[in-house]
Order: structure tokens, then C-alpha cells, then sequence
């Protein structure tokens, strides 16, 4: 495999070569973006419960 890699280089001129390696100018964000997802917790659990709790027995009392 290194053999066939070093032929295919080799057949490459030096202005080919640099033109291949050269540096592509990008902007690159320096503070990451992270899409803070609120979490779902037992307390969010317990409030669902609660209302559930709440809607079914107001619907016996109407």
C-alpha cells in the first residue's frame, strides 16, 4: 500500500502538490454553540400527576 501511495505523490508536481496542501481560509467559531434542552425532572412528573389528579376529579363533580 506505501508503495502505491509514494508513486501516485511522486508524479505530482511540487506547485500541484502545494496547492493541494494548502490552507483553506474558514471561519471557525471559537465558543461552541450548545442547545440547552431543558430537562424533564421527577418534579415535572410529580406536577403532571397532580394536575391529572385534579382534572379527573373535577370531572366527577360536574
Amino acid at each position: 500500500m506505501k508503495t502505491q501511495n509514494i508513486h501516485f505523490f511522486q508524479s505530482l508536481g511540487t506547485t500541484q502538490l502545494n496547492n493541494l496542501v494548502k490552507e483553506v481560509k474558514e471561519t471557525v467559531a471559537t465558543v461552541p454553540v450548545i442547545n440547552h434542552k431543558p430537562a424533564f425532572g421527577i418534579v415535572d412528573l410529580w406536577n403532571l400527576e397532580r394536575s391529572s389528579k385534579k382534572r379527573i376529579a373535577r370531572r366527577h363533580l360536574v
